[in-house]
């Protein structure tokens, strides 16, 4: 067996016959906690691993895709999209665009061939295509950043996307003439964006969109805010993280419309997205640019740099330059700026370009530790944001990052609160979930390890136990427990809920952790366990905040 090193180079490696006999045996969701396992226990494997995937999907993609003399069946376009979504998750956005087409192609052929009786099904599956071809799209637009924020496709590679366009068109010319829903209108949309096409006006979306949003009312005050760099901003903001990966669920842009709507009704006014969110900040820029009071939503996203960059004043503004033309807006509220490389200064550049930025109303950090937070301070540039992960099983801001941002009046903005999910009624007294479950997302595998490190899954009912008691002292839930518990440190000035767009609803029950505080009696039983658990050593081997990014 040839495995690709780290550095490049070949080596034959012996795999014994026990060992082969595991693998031969051990059932797929085994062997894909087993994986999960060694890659936490030993990161440096992450880059071999990643190379042998790639050699992997890439020899199957072809083998992938169904000839046209060949009828498709579901199981075999759900085995497409594995290989797709695969490659995807190992940075070949570009080559997964044929399988991608394909997929719509023969999604349509099926769509013609299926009774009644299956229709919702095969739906729910393009409809997750749908979704796949949009973090497809963000990925794309993302590589096209990289070094000089210019948008430059070679002729391969608009060709590629240009056909998948037309896959795309042509499956709405045949649907048209019958009763069949379209599926695809986020991938159509966020694909003729990547070609520079005007936004598709095939679907009547902006018709639709000036439906539901026309008779909205103004929205409710929030019942708790903070002030932001001069605007008064609810304590609680709606994250749309969810929209980067069809993982949680997808659904249609009618339905994430509405949800938006829901959330703005109730005073939830604040929305928290990325410039790699799948097209996050496009369907909520169409929303928000329909929406008769624009001025009470306050939009928070983010400038994200993963990939070694040429930092220069023309590569920041066009960077600003794309938030504003997916959120159809002229000025952003609050630009967060993500940095994967402290070793280049050059963030530092990049942020005094942002703030010079009339474009630009607030600058903030996004998983900045306190060293760097500190050297942003210091050089002069005035950040009022930092948002990183904060809940009752990583409490690493109140080891140096909170002190920080009270004395340099900075407001954390606080995801992960919820621990994906975890920290809610319906988790008390249940066993240690089987992490690739399909109900469990991808966000609840992530936290999963933090609770590991954390104490492990009993004493994570202990809390979960404790938090219930007092729960029902306030005639709240667990949740709402968890919510304020952060919410009360005073260097927080929001928590981020993540929202499942179209495929769930909470704003009522994110209502219930507004009003109220945590009194000592509930603190000190909720140190009880925190005093039990290892929040210290995951400080020390970790490290601080967004180093687990790094």
């Amino acid at each position: 067996m040839a495995i690709t090193q780290p550095g490049g180079g070949v080596s034959t490696a012996h795999v014994n016959m026990m060992t082969d006999t595991i693998i031969a045996n051990l059932p797929a969701d085994g062997l894909r906690v087993v994986m999960r396992a060694l890659l936490v226990l030993f990161p440096e494997i992450t880059h071999a691993f990643e190379c042998e995937t790639k050699k992997f999907v890439e020899q199957r993609a072809l083998s992938s895709i169904i000839g046209k003399d060949k009828k498709p069946s579901l199981p075999e376009l759900n085995k497409t999209q594995q290989i797709a979504r695969s490659m995807l998750g190992c940075g070949l956005s570009f080559k997964s665009l044929q399988l991608f087409q394909n997929l719509v192609a023969q999604g349509t052929v099926l769509i013609s061939r299926t009774s009644d009786d299956s229709q919702y099904e095969l739906f729910t599956f393009l409809t997750s295509v749908d979704g796949d071809i949009v973090q497809a799209m963000t990925a794309v637009q993302k590589s096209l950043f990289i070094d000089t924020g210019t948008r430059v496709m070679d002729n391969g590679e608009h060709a590629l996307v240009e056909a998948l366009y037309h896959s795309l068109t042509s499956c709405y010319d045949t649907l048209k003439a019958t009763e069949h829903d379209y599926p695809f209108g986020r991938s159509l949309i966020s694909t003729a964006g990547i070609l520079g096409l005007p936004r598709p006006t095939l679907l009547d979306a902006h018709q639709d969109l000036s439906k539901q949003t026309s008779l909205i009312p103004l929205p409710q005050q929030a019942r708790e805010t903070f002030q932001l760099n001069g605007r008064t901003v609810p304590r609680i903001f709606s994250g749309l993280w969810q929209m980067s990966s069809p993982a949680w669920g997808a659904a249609s842009s009618s339905k994430i419309v509405e949800q938006f709507s829901s959330h703005v009704r109730q005073g939830f006014t604040a929305f928290d997205m990325a410039d790699h969110y799948g097209d996050a900040e496009v369907i909520f820029g169409r929303f928000s640019s329909l929406y008769p009071h624009r001025q009470t939503i306050f939009t928070a996203t983010k400038y994200c740099v993963f990939h070694p960059m040429t930092v220069s004043r023309e590569a920041v503004q066009a960077n600003v330059t794309e938030r504003c033309r997916r959120l159809q807006t002229e000025k952003i509220n609050l630009l967060q700026f993500h940095w994967q490389f402290y070793e280049n200064p050059d963030y530092l550049k990049a942020l005094r370009f942002l703030t010079e930025d009339d474009r630009v109303e607030t600058v903030g950090l996004c998983n900045f530790d306190t060293k760097h937070l500190l050297e942003v301070v210091q050089s002069g540039i005035r950040v009022h944001t930092n948002q990183v992960q904060f809940s009752l099983v990583d409490s690493r801001p109140v080891f140096e990052m909170g002190s920080a941002c009270e004395e340099h009046s900075i407001k954390l903005l606080t995801y992960g609160t919820l621990c994906g999910g975890f920290l809610a009624d319906k988790w008390l007294g249940k066993p240690e979930p089987d992490i690739y479950d399909g109900s469990i997302t991808p966000s609840q595998r992530k936290y999963f390890e933090m609770i590991r490190s954390w104490g492990g899954w009993n004493l994570f009912q202990e809390l979960l136990t404790i938090l219930r008691a007092i729960a029902t002292k306030h005639k709240v839930g667990i949740s709402n427990v968890a919510t304020r518990w952060v919410l009360d440190f005073p260097y927080v000035g929001a928590v981020i809920v993540g929202a499942r767009m179209g495929i769930s609803e909470h704003t009522d029950e994110n209502l219930s952790s507004f009003g109220w505080s945590l009194d000592q009696s509930d603190r000190d039983a909720i140190e009880e366990i925190l005093i039990r658990s290892r929040r210290a050593e995951i400080f020390q081997k970790v490290g601080d905040c967004g180093a687990e990014y790094r």
